[in-house]
């Protein structure tokens, strides 16, 4: 086979193609690839968490921690699957799933209200008091049906009117 690009063989790449969903097009895999390359400085074959912290727009993020933990040491089909939420092409049901696995804490598969403290404490720091975190827990509970949790169904529910327009990143191609 030959190679596509710097280590990758066409195989690679439609294979990393299908793992995104099809979100990223041979271009835009070669352009992650290269920045995948560049972040695994010891040429390990995956990102370390201070790896994947040296990401500017990620070092800056309030739940940086939590999405290293969400993902650590991916690989590169890791990699690409993680950033694959984030493409303008990607599905509005793809973009809430990848929301729900960071706000479901304990990976229980339900976003309980300890979840919820956990992320709002990560969001806003001190800026929030725990009674002021409740309040905010409870409410949102409300809106969502009075459950005590959510599973993914009902925090799809939940954000049906959200706007995601803004959870796009894009992947620069060399041309």
């Amino acid at each position: 086979m030959q190679a596509a690009s710097g280590g990758l063989t066409q195989g690679d790449v439609d294979e990393v193609i299908a793992a995104s969903k099809g979100v990223f097009n041979q271009a835009e895999i070669e352009s992650l690839y290269k920045r995948f390359r560049a972040l695994d400085r010891g040429r390990k074959g995956y990102i370390s968490p201070e790896e994947f912290l040296s990401i500017p727009e990620l070092s800056i993020n309030p739940v940086a921690q939590r999405l290293v933990r969400c993902c650590e040491c991916p690989n590169f089909t890791d990699f690409v699957k993680l950033v694959a939420p984030f493409s303008p092409r990607a599905s509005r049901d793809d973009k809430l799933a990848f929301m729900f696995s960071v706000y479901d804490v304990d990976g229980d598969g339900f976003i309980s209200r300890e979840d919820m403290s956990m992320m709002l404490k990560q969001l806003a720091g001190s800026s929030l008091s725990e009674e002021d975190r409740q309040d905010i827990i409870s409410r949102v509970l409300a809106l969502a049906g009075g459950a005590e949790r959510l599973d993914l169904p009902s925090f799809k529910a939940a954000l049906g009117s959200a706007d995601l327009a803004n959870m796009v990143v894009e992947v620069p191609v060399d041309l």
